[in-house]
């Protein structure tokens, strides 16, 4: 019968928190960049410009339903098949940012679909560019809106990451197979995998948390209350 020993892991726990920080580095630029992504999707898929509403189209539902792990493989194979070679932490930072950014970019279309039209007009009539408009007026409102649903994305970028292993990179999962390979602990290494992700995805759930009860104390209708 199999005998459950945690301590037989102790051996590889400081390689740990070198793995641990190469997921939460590679999670926080999945995040910014996928950020970034989204907000030009989003403007693309919200424009008056038809190429750019097809563009954004297109990019969305292709990504949406491909499989993160094909969008690594993609990146990391098939471009190295084009001459094109990308190390295994941008591969999977390229891929994930690339999932994550459909996502976002669905998500900041609909906090845009929020603002009423009336604001870009009020906005337009104090002789703001439209750059000033969306600054100013839009994002600070979009973001408002979308906070709960962005942390729930920034909680499947982490948890997403998890697949970089499968190209080399060093993190939590890779550790986790390291372990189990040499110990023959898989289900205390499991375990162990499973807590540290348990960790981080709550970790900015209470962020998103709190983030939510800050945005709603600041808010103009909790001013005028």
């Amino acid at each position: 019968m199999y005998q459950f020993n945690l301590v037989a892991t102790t051996s590889y726990m400081s390689l740990l928190p070198g793995a641990v920080l190469s997921t939460i580095w590679l999670s926080l630029l999945g995040i910014g960049l996928s950020l970034m992504v989204g907000v030009a999707g989003a403007l693309c898929r919200t424009s008056g410009s038809w190429p750019l509403r097809l563009l954004g189209g297109v990019y969305v539902e292709v990504l949406r339903n491909i499989p993160l792990l094909i969008v690594i493989y993609l990146v990391y194979f098939g471009l190295a098949q084009m001459g094109l070679r990308i190390d295994g932490f941008h591969s999977a930072l390229i891929a994930l940012t690339l999932n994550a950014g459909a996502y976002m970019t669905e998500v900041i279309r609909g906090g845009l679909a929020a603002i009423g039209s009336g604001q870009y007009e009020a906005a337009r009539s104090q002789a703001m560019t439209p750059v000033q408009v969306y600054r100013h007026v839009v994002f600070p409102q979009v973001f408002r809106i979308i906070y709960a649903p962005f942390g729930n994305l920034c909680i499947g970028i982490v948890l997403g990451s998890a697949l970089a292993s499968i190209v080399g990179v060093e993190e939590v999962t890779s550790w986790m197979h390291t372990v189990g390979s040499n110990s023959f602990r898989y289900l205390e290494a499991f375990l162990m995998a499973g807590a540290v992700y348990l960790v981080l995805a709550q970790g900015i759930n209470l962020l998103r948390i709190g983030t939510g009860r800050w945005l709603l104390s600041h808010s103009p209708s909790a001013g005028r209350q």
